[in-house]
C-alpha cells in the first residue's frame, strides 16, 4: 500500500476498556479503528449524506487486518484511510494504524 492511498488520517486515544486479559488491545478493537476512520472518510466524500437524502449507502462486504505490533493503554494512535480500487459496484480502502512513534501496528483493507 502506498501512502499517497491514505489521504485521511485521524487520531485515537486507546481506552483502558479495550485491554483484555493479556494486558494489550483485543484484536476486535482494531476493526473499530478502522470503521471510525472509514465513516469519518465516507462522510468527507459524500456517501454519507447521500444515504441522508437518498436512500443510497454502502454495506461492508469484507475486511481484514494484519496485526504488526500490540499495543496497550494509555497511546494515541493514528489511523490513515483512503481507496486504493473503484470498481463498478464496490470500492476497496486500505487501512494503516501508527503509534505515538511512528511504528506501524496493523494494516488492513475493507471492500464496500
Amino acid at each position: 500500500m502506498a501512502d499517497a492511498d491514505l489521504v485521511l488520517s485521524i487520531q485515537v486515544p486507546v481506552a483502558w476498556g479495550e485491554q483484555d486479559l493479556f494486558g494489550h488491545v483485543n484484536n476486535v478493537v482494531y476493526f473499530r479503528y478502522f470503521e471510525t476512520v472509514r465513516m469519518h472518510y465516507l462522510e468527507r466524500i459524500g456517501i454519507l449524506r447521500s444515504y441522508k437524502e437518498v436512500g443510497h449507502g454502502v454495506i461492508l462486504a469484507s475486511t481484514r487486518c494484519d496485526f504488526r505490533k500490540p499495543i496497550a493503554w494509555p497511546q494515541l494512535l493514528t489511523v490513515h484511510a483512503g481507496t486504493t480500487h473503484i470498481g463498478t459496484t464496490s470500492f476497496t480502502m486500505p487501512y494503516m494504524i501508527h503509534d505515538e512513534i511512528g511504528e506501524v501496528i496493523a494494516e488492513g483493507t475493507s471492500v464496500q
